[in-house]
């Protein structure tokens, strides 16, 4: 079987990290496989894991004529992009015939070219719904000028989720991201509950000296709320250093953070590491004391990443990923926005002895050996 695992952009993101670890495995899972790409950006993400491994990676915009490559961003949204909805009009063209028998769709806005696949050359697709339109326009763009126009867009939002879902073999997600979906379509019945994965370290490879640091680690954007951690670090008794890491949407906003960490007078507290390579950012997770993950999640890749390295996370109690862990580890989680609980979840491991530490990331531990990548992969070939 020939699988195409779509995405939109290869850029440092979640989903499309998602792609390329589901792109790897089910490699190693002996299925021809290929991360398919509809459209080429100048700065490419995961280009390690992809040389590494020896992915194969094709480009639907390198077969395009050039008048059909015209794209923009749109103002006001993170990213939505004219291509999204351009592509699906013809990118059915441009694939060669007997070139693939399903694809694992991933993005929102990458479905629109998914359904117009589908129904132009009846090769069908299995949709991984991160997060539905009409969850993530209130949840990040609520107190921004575009929420002033939510009331106008969340019925169309809802149709474009409808859509999505209706034409899909199957639909993918997490159980709080399927309860959204079934308010919005509640007559489809085929979804799958399926976590991301992660790299379990073998127990010979597992750091137990760590180093007097925290990380918080994401790809920085509007709605990443590193204004939380700014306050959450102004409390802390015992300022333990934190290092953020994660490329940055735009240039601007990493400028607007280093403005924000000196106003803060967290200068000598705070560092700015910024993208880092995958065997990099493995050391940082084997190394930190902690990680903290100021927003709310649909899932939380990076919380299962640290789990996976023995890393504890302090992290929003609704993320999708906290049902992964025990209860001892729910109990401390703190709520949305909540700088105090944070700061009292911090302090918390902070104050554990070696004995204590250990046993506690030990728990996280094996939340990660539960979840590999290897397991995510063989649920979805199940519903190929």
């Amino acid at each position: 079987m020939r699988i195409g695992i779509l995405i939109d952009e290869l850029i440092s993101g979640g989903f499309q990290k998602v792609a390329v670890m589901e792109t790897k495995y089910l490699q190693k899972l002996d299925y021809e496989v290929s991360l398919v790409v509809l459209h080429r950006t100048k700065n490419v993400g995961y280009l390690d894991i992809i040389e590494e491994n020896n992915l194969k990676v094709i480009y639907l915009s390198d077969r395009l004529p050039w008048f059909l490559k015209l794209n923009f961003h749109f103002p006001l949204f993170a990213f939505f992009s004219f291509f999204h909805v351009f592509y699906p009009l013809f990118i059915y063209r441009y694939i060669k015939n007997d070139e693939f028998d399903m694809f694992v769709t991933h993005g929102t806005y990458t479905a629109f070219s998914s359904i117009a696949i589908s129904k132009k050359l009846g090769i069908p697709y299995i949709c991984f719904d991160h997060d539905p339109i009409a969850y993530i326009l209130p949840q990040k763009y609520q107190n921004k000028l575009l929420g002033k126009l939510l009331f106008f867009l969340m019925p169309l939002a809802k149709f474009l989720d409808r859509a999505i879902v209706s034409n899909a073999k199957a639909v993918i997600a997490f159980p709080d991201m399927i309860a959204e979906l079934r308010k919005i379509y509640p007559s489809y019945q085929n979804y799958h509950e399926i976590f991301n994965g992660c790299e379990i370290l073998s127990e010979d490879q597992l750091n137990y000296q760590r180093e007097n640091y925290a990380i918080a680690v994401t790809k920085w954007d509007q709605g990443k709320n590193f204004e939380l951690l700014l306050e959450v670090w102004k409390q802390l008794e015992s300022k333990i250093p934190l290092k953020i890491i994660g490329t940055f949407a735009r240039e601007n906003i990493r400028m607007e953070y280093d403005r924000a960490i000196r106003d803060a007078k967290l200068e000598g507290v705070i560092e700015i590491v910024g993208g880092v390579s995958e065997e990099a950012l493995r050391g940082y997770y084997k190394k930190a004391t902690l990680l903290v993950h100021p927003c709310r999640e649909a899932f939380g890749m990076t919380i299962l990443e640290a789990a996976a390295n023995r890393c504890p996370a302090i992290f929003t109690k609704n993320s999708g990923a906290a049902i992964l862990f025990p209860k001892k580890i729910q109990d401390y989680l703190p709520d949305e926005n909540n700088a105090l609980e944070y700061r009292l979840a911090i302090e918390k491991i902070l104050a554990f002895q070696k004995d204590d530490y250990n046993e506690i990331v030990n728990q996280y531990w094996r939340v990660g050996q539960e979840n590999t990548w290897e397991n995510h992969c063989r649920k979805i070939t199940c519903l190929f």
